[in-house]
């Protein structure tokens, strides 16, 4: 890893060289953010999902090789539940 001693800049600590112009690079404060809207959309995705699965007939669900246990069971798990 490429240092820099910036002590010649009245600093004390050797510092790494991050980011493009070899400065300390804070994190993106839109980071997090995307994080947060990802977990979102799964959660909404999974709740959809859940509730189309119970209204499934049972034609529609040997379809997808499921038995109605199975639906009653995915339909009844929490939406942050894999």
């Amino acid at each position: 890893m490429n240092t820099v001693s910036i002590g010649e800049r009245g600093f004390a600590p050797t510092v790494p060289l991050l980011g493009a112009h070899g400065w300390i690079v804070a994190p993106s404060d839109s980071e997090p953010r995307r994080g947060i809207v990802a977990r979102l959309g799964e959660w909404l995705r999974r709740s959809r999902t859940r509730l189309d699965i119970a209204d499934l007939d049972d034609r529609l669900l040997r379809d997808i090789g499921l038995t109605r246990r199975d639906a009653l069971v995915e339909s009844r798990k929490h939406f942050w539940q894999p």
